[in-house]
């Protein structure tokens, strides 16, 4: 073995030498080896490389079939071209024909060389029909297509949906050109995918096809036959189902119609316009057509000629007790309805003779034929005709057309379906009594005087006065108007004009004439009959009954006027009552005096009769009036059974504005049929407050079918009034209201604990009130020894709580604002605490009976000690928020820039006594505090000090004079401030005085002095022990020339105070006299609310 290796290894090295020495051998290399695959109609190229040596020559490509030389001309569609030593056989586009062998031939030394290439020829994969949307028919052998073509020839698969690979068998058949589905169905619809695919080359392709089968159209709803008027439009509509969705054509008869203008289509309607007699009556068809199929469906258009008045006499004349005829001839198709109407009448004429006129008959015949078109002709006639036969008569003709179109449509036919006759029966004039025959007027009027005079030939109308012609154009006479009426406009400058007018009508027929009485009218000449029928606080209301004067016009109104007893007439009020009522004077004032004078007015002006002065005093003011409900039935039932809903009517308010209604409503249970007011035993009694100006109130929380009483009672700044009472019963159900059970009582140990936490409750307050108004009591303590304040700061402090308590009013004007600024040094000037206004309290004395009052301006907080009082940090936010209606804060006589504090004082004498007043307190609705006059002593003389408010610094004192007492002869009392002199010793009546604050010009109408109202300029009340001010004797109203107040030095005028402490001035804007219904004391009838003067 191991030679045979020697042997072998020789002979290469032997045959590697000869190599070396002699070269290879010459040969061709033709690339690609193994063949060239060219695909159809693409480009493709072999390369011939020569090899060895010597090295081949001559390079020629040949083809086999047929036998030629491939020529080297790059122009051809197969060319050989060299590339060096190397020839490349090229085709440009591959043909199915250039499949064979080529030979790539050369020499080598004269030795003739060559080599073969195979070239295959290879189509690729090409769908040639595949629609992607196919829609097959419905019950049919369906062939889905999908054709390709190949060369290998592609192998064909078919896939539904996202993963079903379809095989062939049962309803699916592969073919050449496509799937067959056997008698496909829409369930067959879905998405399917045709892939080819050719394993020698590796390539495939597939497309989606979109499969939904289609239905042939189906005509569910076919054109119905129409019926068309001449001159307008008709309109077919057919409707088919299919898929695809059908499309419309159609025909006429078998014609398309293809005129858009004469035949537009829109869809599946028909519109068949100016519809034509002879050539559009026809059979029309509607043709529904898809991929799947047609169908077909006819109508037929009938026209319908409307109603034509082809001929009529459109005016005739007659004398009365003539005969007259009148004809009508009207066409249509079919034949028309014709009848004739009387203007006025409701009703046609019938055929024949009328029932309610015998003297007219209507006769029908046949007419001519107008267009190929049939005509009917009404005849009427009328016998012995009258003058009321006169007027239009309407000839009317009707049939299918007049129920086709509407009222706008009927009105463009011409000739019209209807037209108009009048009938002029010649007569005398007739006067119509319809207006009146008698007028009245009065001196330096105007009026008119009405004849209407009817007549053929229309009548000519003159006007007579007393037989004599009147003279018409005029100042004093005027004719206007058209005929048949007349009027004749009067002046009546003097009783001349009056008297009897005549109205003369005449034509050719003869004449006619009527008087018009024109009367002269006066001012109502006796004096209504009035009674007063009632009377509140701020209203009167009147009974009127007026005196009939036959030969006069009547009352239209009353002119009232009123004022104040003590004031002028030309200053009073005016009020005007209608006539019928009601007659209500309202906008006064309680309990105060006025004089009223009524006076009748027409239309010829008021009466100038002596008016009579009628006295009213008005009422007190008092608690509201009863209110009442409105009750709908007797015995009412609600329809819930939780709830009703009760309304009441407002009632009067007694003077003083009605602050809210309360209503309490209770369970009752009934006796008998009568009684009903025993309360039911275990149920709740409910009560609700409604606030003014409601009327009503919607009860809730009521049990089912029970009967209830409801209480309704109103209330103002006085009372309650009297009750109101309503009985109803709730409807029968169910609701959680029935359920209601009574809680259980509470037991003797929960009233105990109750009354022990009250105890302790009250301990608190009364030991808290201690610490703060008399520095003792257990708080005082325990708060004394926790600030661990020494005895030296406690007795400094002391001492100047008892030193400022001791100061008395007989000491004279004390001036306390050093001690005020020492007590305050590290307080700005501009933030000393608002003290000025603190009361100071002193101790009581055994000789001296006082009582502190404090103004209607000092803060709750006044009333703490000097030393507990939290000091405040602005000396405005008090003042900002007071009411700009309230008083000033101090009077102008008591003015200083110095600061103040109020001190109390009391006059010398022993035997003074407290003013004559108690306070007490509204429940928790209302929003002021009455001020109840009661006597402090058996003598009830003592006086209100106005002015001034009661120990409630937050509410106001509202004056009221029907609680005013008349003047006593004991001295009163009030507060001064620190830098105020106290007053001399007054011992004369005592009184409330008035002083002018500022010289304003005075409005001419002064209120009375003894109504208790303000004065007619700004003023406060003085007491007792104040000297009037000089100003207020000598000040004149240089327009009135008099002095403006009557109090002369010593002398008394109280009721021209004002009812509060400091006056205000007039404004000088109108008074509504609707804003006076209630009393306010505020407010002046006269000019409205005052301004303040301060």
């Amino acid at each position: 073995m191991k030679c045979q290796m020697n042997v072998l290894l020789v002979a290469v090295v032997i045959y590697t030498a000869v190599l070396v020495v002699h070269g290879a051998p010459s040969e061709l290399v033709i690339t690609p080896t193994g063949g060239l695959v060219a695909f159809l109609h693409e480009e493709a190229t072999s390369l011939c490389r020569p090899e060895g040596s010597p090295l081949p020559t001559n390079l020629e490509w040949w083809s086999v079939i047929p036998n030629e030389r491939i020529p080297e001309n790059i122009t051809l569609r197969v060319y050989a071209a060299f590339q060096q030593q190397n020839l490349q056989l090229y085709f440009k586009d591959v043909w199915s024909s250039d499949e064979g062998t080529y030979i790539c031939k050369g020499r080598a030394s004269d030795t003739p060389i060559d080599n073969t290439q195979s070239v295959s020829i290879y189509q690729d994969i090409t769908i040639v029909d595949a629609p992607t949307v196919q829609n097959p028919v419905i019950d049919t052998d369906a062939l889905i297509k999908c054709k390709v073509t190949g060369n290998p020839k592609p192998l064909i698969e078919w896939q539904r949906g996202a993963s079903t690979v379809l095989e062939a068998g049962g309803r699916y058949i592969f073919e050449e050109d496509g799937l067959r589905i056997l008698d496909i169905q829409e369930i067959d619809n879905d998405v399917y995918t045709c892939r080819a695919t050719v394993h020698e080359t590796g390539r495939a392709k597939s497309v989606v096809i979109y499969v939904e089968v289609s239905i042939p159209p189906e005509i569910t709803d076919p054109p119905d036959n129409v019926q068309g008027v001449e001159a307008f439009e008709a309109q077919f509509h057919c409707l088919a189902v299919g898929k695809p969705t059908p499309d419309y054509s159609w025909y006429k008869g078998n014609q398309p119609l293809t005129d858009p203008g004469k035949y537009p289509q829109s869809g599946n309607y028909l519109t068949v316009t100016k519809i034509d007699n002879f050539t559009d009556e026809s059979l029309y068809r509607c043709r529904a057509q898809n991929s799947a199929g047609e169908e077909y469906a006819e109508a037929f258009l009938d026209v319908i000629i409307p109603p034509k008045v082809q001929d009529i006499r459109n005016k005739t004349d007659v004398k009365e007790q003539k005969d007259v005829w009148m004809n009508c001839t009207i066409s249509g198709e079919p034949i028309p309805t014709v009848v004739w109407w009387k203007n006025g009448r409701t009703q046609p004429f019938v055929e024949g003779v009328q029932p309610d006129d015998s003297r007219i008959t209507i006769f029908k015949e046949g007419g001519p034929i107008y267009n190929n078109v049939k005509s009917s002709i009404l005849r009427m006639q009328i016998r012995n005709a009258r003058s009321g036969d006169r007027g239009f008569y309407r000839c009317e003709g009707k049939n299918e057309a007049n129920d086709l179109l509407n009222e706008q449509q009927l009105q463009q036919i011409w000739p019209p379906y209807r037209r108009d006759a009048e009938l002029l029966v010649s007569f005398k004039p007739l006067v119509s009594f319809e207006y009146p025959g008698d007028y009245y007027s009065w001196l330096d009027n105007t009026v008119n005087l009405t004849c209407f005079a009817e007549g053929w030939p229309t009548p000519d109308i003159t006007w007579w006065l007393n037989g004599a012609p009147v003279i018409i154009d005029n100042i004093y006479y005027r004719k206007f108007g058209l005929d048949p009426l007349s009027f004749l406009q009067v002046k009546t400058a003097s009783p001349a004009f009056f008297g009897v007018y005549q109205c003369l009508a005449k034509n050719s027929e003869g004449e006619a004439f009527r008087n018009i009485e024109l009367r002269q009218a006066y001012p109502p000449r006796h004096e209504p009959n009035v009674k007063e029928a009632q009377r509140t606080p701020t209203t009167v209301m009147y009974d009127i009954i007026p005196t009939e004067d036959p030969n006069n016009l009547p009352v239209i109104y009353y002119n009232v006027l009123y004022k104040l007893t003590n004031a002028n007439w030309q200053d009073a009020q005016l009020y005007v009552f209608s006539q019928g009522g009601p007659y209500i004077l309202d906008g006064l004032w309680p309990e105060t005096y006025y004089k009223v004078v009524m006076r009748a007015v027409n239309l010829a002006g008021e009466s100038e009769y002596p008016s009579r002065e009628m006295e009213l005093l008005t009422e007190r003011v008092r608690e509201p009036y009863t209110p009442t409900f409105i009750k709908y039935e007797e015995n009412p039932v609600s329809q819930y059974s939780d709830r009703y809903l009760v309304r009441w009517k407002e009632p009067g308010s007694g003077g003083r504005q009605i602050n809210h209604y309360q209503l309490t409503y209770q369970p009752i249970v009934c006796n008998d049929d009568v009684t009903c007011d025993q309360f039911e035993p275990g149920l709740p009694t409910m009560s609700v407050l409604v606030m003014a100006p409601a009327a009503s109130e919607m009860l809730r929380m009521l049990f089912s079918g029970q009967r209830y009483r409801v209480e309704i009672k109103a209330r103002n700044s006085v009372d309650y009034s009297a009750p109101d009472y309503l009985y109803f019963t709730t409807k029968e159900g169910n609701n959680p209201i029935s359920n209601y059970v009574v809680p259980p009582k509470l037991g003797s140990g929960g009233i105990a604990g109750i009354i022990i936490l009250g105890m302790f409750i009250l301990f608190i307050v009364v030991d808290l009130l201690c610490c703060v108004l008399f520095n003792c009591g257990v708080f005082f303590f325990c708060c004394a020894k926790d600030c661990g304040r020494n005895d030296k700061e406690k007795s400094i402090e002391m001492e100047d709580v008892k030193e400022s308590r001791e100061i008395s009013q007989d000491e004279g004007e004390i001036n306390l604002a050093a001690d005020l600024r020492e007590r305050h040094s590290d307080v700005e000037p501009d933030v000393i605490p608002d003290r000025e206004k603190t009361p100071i309290r002193a101790k009581p004395s055994a000789s001296k009976q006082t009582i502190v009052l404090v103004r209607e301006d000092v803060p709750e907080d006044s009333f703490q000690d000097e030393d507990t009082k939290p000091h405040s940090t602005s000396r405005d936010s008090t003042e900002e928020s007071d009411d700009t209606r309230q008083p000033p804060r101090a009077p102008p006589v008591m003015r200083s820039l110095k600061p103040r504090v109020l001190l109390q004082h009391s006059s010398d004498s022993d035997d003074i006594k407290k003013p004559a007043y108690s306070v007490s307190e509204e429940d928790e609705i209302g929003d002021s505090k009455d001020l109840q006059m009661t006597s402090s002593d058996e003598d009830d003389d003592s006086i209100v000090p106005g002015g001034y408010s009661h120990t409630h610094p937050s509410k106001p004192i509202v004056f009221d004079p029907r609680y005013a007492k008349k003047p006593s002869s004991q001295k009163g009392s009030r507060e001064l401030y620190r830098d105020e002199e106290p007053p001399h010793s007054y011992h004369g009546s005592a009184e409330l005085l008035q002083h002018r604050a500022s010289p304003r010009r005075v409005p001419p109408a002064i209120p009375p002095q003894n109504g208790g109202h303000p004065g007619p300029y700004g003023s406060r009340e003085l007491y007792r022990d104040e000297p009037t001010p000089a100003p207020a004797q000598s000040w004149q109203d240089p327009q009135y020339e008099r002095p403006l107040n009557d109090v002369q030095s010593g002398s008394v005028s109280v009721g021209a105070v004002q009812p509060r402490g400091y006056g205000f001035g007039y404004d000088d804007q109108p008074h509504d006299r609707d804003d006076a219904q209630d009393y306010d004391p505020d407010y002046n009838p006269w000019r409205g609310y005052k301004e303040s003067s301060a």
